[in-house]
């Protein structure tokens, strides 16, 4: 036997029964009030005064405190429908993950209801998303009254995944409208496949005109969203579920006034049985809890495996932290090992440092820069000395040795006189002369074959009629170091 705590607001259905061979078997079902102040939207407000009135009401029914599912009606779980490739189940929440990217929400849990089977490579689910604390606060919650949870799930899917159960295996294309005192839950089929999902207030009494009357506008709202949507199909029929069967007329009466062809048809199923006194059309909210029959419907299973997950990591973040401490504690060695080394050095430092500016020591490098001084001055002069040296020893010298050589070149070609050296420029300037013009060529390629003349500077000859020889111009510079 399982149960179900449905609550939505301040309202609370709980349902007793089981799911056997896709059937719902309600049991019993029983509604309260909440104080006022302790739930809104879903969310407990007041932690002390909801848990008092929980306790009271389940010891006071004698209810179950395990195999207990959790059915709540809150905006703060979004939900949208999403068509995707057929993936495994861990790639499928990844893919739903990306989808809910755009709420820029951190670690959120994601639940997925499959709506009608897989076509070719591609399947259409219902996915909703919802953060980790609100799961957390009812776990807590719960443990505190003494019940033990076994799933958590939205009121919004557990409803598609009921309506899926019941009318879906009759009609193809219709509207199920869920009426109770409050609030007018509306929900549209299209070919088979849950389309769209819709809650609205209602202020009137129930089971009067005037909310006959509301139902109608939902209906004619709901007739004009499948317009704007280009929706072609034609609704079959319009269930009502949670009214008394003798007003169904004024429920069609109220609709046929608004134009809409469509037959009223209170809600009945072979799907869902209730046993002695209970309605099961008027708990449908809560018995939709009876029909979960997958886990990845569960919020409360991807709170535990992320529990566990968080777990490990911390698990793991102990160990990480202790091999942190480890290597700080090697690390606090080793700057004490070298805070002591510095220390040493430290006092090594000052010792030469007094040592290196002691009076004995400045005099002695004081007197060693001025004898370095002196050193660098005297061999600068040194070098100076050797480097004239080594020009002087690069100036040619004119002797008679240089002029015997220069004597054979002229001998049986012409005779020679020397008028003067030029030690600057290494030039010997002579008059030569000879009595045949072929004996000159002869003569000045003697000169030009010696190695002592760098250049020899031959500009030609002239007839001197007082000698009647040939006066020969030519002047030879003596090449470097010649002579030494």
């Amino acid at each position: 036997m399982s149960t179900v705590v449905y609550l939505a607001n301040q309202q609370m259905q709980v349902v007793t029964g089981n799911l056997k061979n896709r059937k719902i078997c309600v049991e019993q079902s029983f509604e309260a009030e909440a104080p006022e102040g302790s739930i809104i939207n879903g969310i407990v407000m007041d932690t002390e005064l909801f848990v008092d009135f929980m306790k009271e009401f389940w010891a006071a029914h004698k209810l179950p405190a395990k195999d207990v599912t959790l059915v709540v009606n809150s905006s703060k779980f979004t939900g949208k429908t999403i068509e995707m490739p057929e993936l495994n189940e861990k790639k499928t929440y990844e893919f739903i993950a990306r989808e809910f990217a755009d709420l820029r929400k951190e670690n959120c849990l994601y639940s997925y209801l499959p709506l009608g089977a897989a076509k070719g490579k591609t399947k259409r689910l219902y996915a909703e998303s919802i953060e980790p604390d609100f799961i957390k606060d009812y776990v807590e919650i719960f443990r505190e009254i003494g019940v033990q949870l076994k799933s958590i799930v939205s009121g919004e899917s557990s409803l598609i995944g009921f309506t899926a159960m019941t009318v879906g295996k009759a009609y193809q294309t219709f509207s199920l409208i869920i009426a109770d005192s409050s609030i007018l839950t509306t929900i549209l089929w299209i070919d088979g496949s849950f389309y769209y999902f819709n809650s609205t207030r209602c202020f009137h009494e129930q089971e009067t005109e005037e909310y006959a009357t509301d139902v109608a506008k939902s209906v004619s709202q709901l007739i004009q969203f499948m317009q704007a949507h280009q929706i072609e199909q034609q609704m079959e029929c319009i269930v009502i579920a949670g009214i008394d069967r003798e007003n169904l007329p004024m429920y069609q009466n109220a609709v046929d006034q608004m134009g809409i062809p469509a037959p009223v048809q209170l809600f009945e199923s072979a799907a869902l049985t209730a046993s002695g006194d209970t309605d099961g059309q008027k708990c449908l909210r809560s018995a939709s809890g009876l029909s979960i029959n997958g886990k990845t419907q569960d919020f409360l299973k991807q709170y535990t495996a992320g529990a566990k997950k968080k777990k490990g990591q911390q698990k793991q973040l102990g160990v990480q932290i202790i091999v942190i401490l480890v290597v700080l504690g090697i690390m606090l060695v080793l700057i004490t090992g070298l805070f002591i080394t510095y220390m040493m050095r430290k006092a090594e430092f000052k010792r030469l440092d007094d040592y290196n500016n002691s009076p004995d020591v400045i005099s002695g490098v004081t007197l060693y820069d001025m004898m370095n001084r002196e050193n660098t001055h005297l061999k600068a002069q040194r070098d100076a000395i050797l480097s004239l040296d080594d020009n002087i020893q690069t100036y040619p010298v004119f002797d008679s040795d240089m002029m015997a050589r220069i004597e054979a070149c002229a001998k049986d070609y012409a005779t020679l006189e020397f008028q003067s050296f030029d030690a600057a420029d290494g030039t010997v300037q002579m008059i030569a002369s000879s009595d045949t013009v072929d004996k000159i060529n002869c003569f000045i390629s003697d000169l030009n074959q010696q190695d002592i003349f760098e250049t020899v500077d031959y500009t030609g000859y002239t007839f001197n009629e007082t000698t009647t020889n040939w006066d020969i111009h030519v002047t030879c510079t003596l090449a470097e170091a010649a002579g030494r």
